[in-house]
């Protein structure tokens, strides 16, 4: 009697386990599904990579032009005042 119990418990005892591995398992696996897979990341990221260098680009064409027509300004600006 006292062994059967002994053993009863034990098989309590595993099934509980197993069913906590099982059970981690399944969350694994569930969020494994929801990860992004890598040619889709690295897709998306050289996406963004080339709108963020265009922008750049963008920006630095957009001070240059900046700096040129001050540049013109300040000359315009030291011919009037030299001419009598």
């Amino acid at each position: 009697m006292a062994l059967q119990r002994a053993v009863d418990k034990a098989e309590d005892s595993n099934d509980k386990r197993f069913a906590a591995i099982n059970e981690m398992r399944s969350m694994v696996t569930d969020a494994a599904s929801r990860f992004m897979p890598r040619i889709e990341y690295e897709t998306a990221h050289r996406a963004l990579v080339e709108k963020v260098e265009g922008l750049q680009k963008f920006l630095w064409m957009g001070l240059g032009a900046m700096l040129a027509v001050q540049l013109f300004i300040g000359i315009v600006f030291v011919m009037v005042k030299r001419t009598p």
